[in-house]
């Protein structure tokens, strides 16, 4: 037990630091910053979930917003974890140490999974908990709540975090078995989260039958997912033998999970830490070809991108999510309208607004797109221990920065102009309303590339053990999406209310100047202010 203690406390210290920012020395932001976005997050959630509260309350659904709310967040986790898992349990930077030390496979198992656990249960407090301190101001409680909702927050990300496992590992063994890993681990990652993209499109028929034959609300919670049904069964009816059985059955999952995984895990982690080769080098024919720098840098950030899997599905899955709604605004247009023109959606827009403007609402689409497409803001993280290498390499600060944004054009662009190209033809859009769209789908996917960059400089998390920690668990990657989203919600807005008031070149000729001058600004401090953040960079 004592070892198992210090291998958990040492596998936190290193892995869990989330919480470590790195920043000048003595400086109280490492501490205080992290704690000021966790609680700015959770008071606008218990602010939200307050009015929410306010306005079910006199028809006493209380307890079914809060069970609603625990399993949204389960899923939430589930949908994240299926592209995290594979690299969180398998080639970790200490795989070589922990694999040589006298221990137990499943131990080193179960602290793979417990470090997995221990980060999701932190995720899920700062959503569920805020909501569950709003419940008790709106309902009638007794002790037992406070016993119930502690259980629920320890016990809710077990099963979650167990199917993602076993998805995890199904995709990392399929993978192993392949020349290019990488390459085959993306595309089975992306066919699960599209899988279950396309089963949350098309559950109409299943939520009907379980509407049909469930016998109240929370029965059919109960029926959908037996953890939220629970949680709001023990708070209306507290009963210490079913909170046992639930206690019980989480442990009971949570341990089969461990010994089942056990039996295939090292075989699995041995054959992707396996090297492949496939070339044979003729020594005497060796030449060495002098490249240019600029683009021998841009193609190492491609490399990197694109054999590390977990940052692939995180960065790009929101361009893949473009071309599908290319495709259905081509195919199915008239199935986009009626969304478009309710009042629920928050567009409320009619027909023929929607018919003159098509080029808005291309635009927005790429502004969708380009905001949640962070692939800068861990560039400089994945750089890891070797950084201090490639600040001694003989080429400018400069262009190493600039090499990741070009990097992340190439990656960006190519995918926006399609989809562009493909919307043109088929909605017949101006000539000079496409030549503005093509011009913004390069500069706001460049806003975007830019904050991640510099917000990366500012907290860099050089001593990840793997790439999953840098891409999920990192307050660079955190603040950027929040940032992106902001802008998108911004834009959005701005754009909805002069929508119809101005003509939609005219809007578009605007954007284009607003983000010239903002990839300007950015530009400046990227090779001012970055580049003196970089310099002071060390692991």
């Amino acid at each position: 037990m004592k070892k198992l203690y210090s291998l958990v406390r040492a596998t936190m210290s290193s892995d869990m630091s989330l919480f470590k920012i790195k920043t000048k020395k003595n400086s109280k932001s490492k501490i205080y910053l992290p704690l000021f976005i966790a609680g700015y997050l959770m008071f606008m959630i218990w602010g939200s979930a307050n009015s929410i509260f306010e306005k079910i309350e006199p028809m006493g659904l209380q307890t079914i917003i809060l069970s609603l709310s625990a399993f949204s967040i389960s899923i939430m986790t589930f949908m994240e974890g299926i592209y995290k898992s594979s690299s969180l349990m398998f080639n970790s930077r200490d795989d070589d140490l922990l694999l040589s030390l006298p221990i137990k496979k499943r131990t080193i198992l179960f602290i793979r999974v417990f470090k997995f656990y221990v980060f999701e249960l932190l995720f899920n407090s700062l959503f569920l908990l805020p909501i569950m301190i709003a419940y008790i101001r709106w309902a009638n409680i007794n002790s037992t709540y406070f016993l119930t909702s502690f259980i629920m927050l320890l016990m809710l990300p077990i099963i979650p975090i167990v199917l993602s496992c076993f998805v995890g590992v199904i995709t990392s063994s399929l993978a192993s078995r392949f020349k290019y890993r990488d390459a085959v681990q993306i595309i089975i990652s992306m066919i699960f989260i599209l899988l279950i993209f396309s089963l949350s499109f098309n559950s109409n028929k299943v939520m009907e039958y379980l509407v049909k034959h469930a016998t109240s609300l929370n029965d059919l919670i109960m029926k959908i997912y037996y953890p939220a049904g629970m949680y709001a069964k023990l708070i209306t009816e507290f009963n210490i033998v079913d909170l046992l059985i639930f206690i019980l059955v989480n442990i009971v999952i949570f341990v089969l999970t461990i010994f089942i995984l056990s039996k295939f895990y090292f075989k699995i982690n041995t054959r992707l830490m396996g090297v492949v080769h496939n070339k044979k080098v003729n020594v005497d024919k060796l030449t060495i070809k002098k490249r240019n720098k600029l683009l021998m840098l841009i193609k190492k950030e491609l490399n990197t991108f694109f054999k590390t899997p977990v940052f692939i599905v995180n960065s790009g899955f929101a361009l893949v999510l473009f071309l599908l709604a290319v495709m259905i605004m081509v195919f199915k247009f008239d199935s986009v309208l009626p969304i478009l023109t309710s009042s629920e959606s928050g567009f409320n827009l009619t027909k023929n607004e929607i018919i003159n403007n098509l080029s808005l609402i291309i635009f927005i689409l790429i502004s969708f797109t380009s905001y949640m497409t962070s692939i800068t803001n861990s560039v400089i993280s994945l750089e890891g221990r070797n950084i201090n290498i490639l600040k001694s390499l003989p080429i400018k600060e400069k262009m190493i920065l600039m090499s990741k944004i070009y990097a992340s054009l190439v990656i960006t662009t190519p995918v926006l102009l399609i989809g562009d190209i493909i919307l043109f033809i088929k909605f017949k859009i101006s000539i000079i309303d496409s030549l503005l769209l093509i011009i913004l789908s390069i500069l706001i996917p460049l806003v975007s590339h830019f904050i991640g960059i510099i917000v990366n400089l500012k907290f860099p998390k050089l001593d990840a053990e793997n790439s999953s920690e840098v891409v999920k668990q990192s307050v660079s990657s955190f603040l950027s999406v929040m940032i992106g989203m902001i802008l998108l919600i911004v834009s959005v807005f701005i754009i909805m209310d002069i929508f119809g008031t101005i003509g939609a070149t005219t809007i578009l000729e605007i954007a284009t100047g607003i983000y010239i001058i903002i990839n300007s600004l950015l530009y400046l401090y990227l090779i001012t202010k970055g580049v003196k953040e970089y310099n002071s960079l060390s692991v």
